[in-house]
């Protein structure tokens, strides 16, 4: 399995942990996480202020990226 293909499967996995946290602290949390582990080209300027609708918007985007 080469590496791009090993980091999709573990951003999907923390996209979809992400979906299935109510905590939005720890949904936050994970959100940061995936943005770190994206390319410099696909990370997202995240705000200082997130809603849990902002955190939907931005997995649809990251998910989008790999489709």
């Amino acid at each position: 399995m080469k590496a791009t293909d090993q980091r999709q499967n573990i951003i999907t996995q923390l996209i979809e942990n992400c979906n299935e946290e109510y905590n939005i602290d720890k949904r936050m949390e994970i959100l940061y996480h995936i943005n770190s582990i994206l390319a410099k080209q696909h990370q997202l300027k995240i705000p200082s202020l997130v809603t849990n609708a902002y955190i939907d918007t931005a997995l649809y985007r990251i998910e989008e990226t790999f489709r």
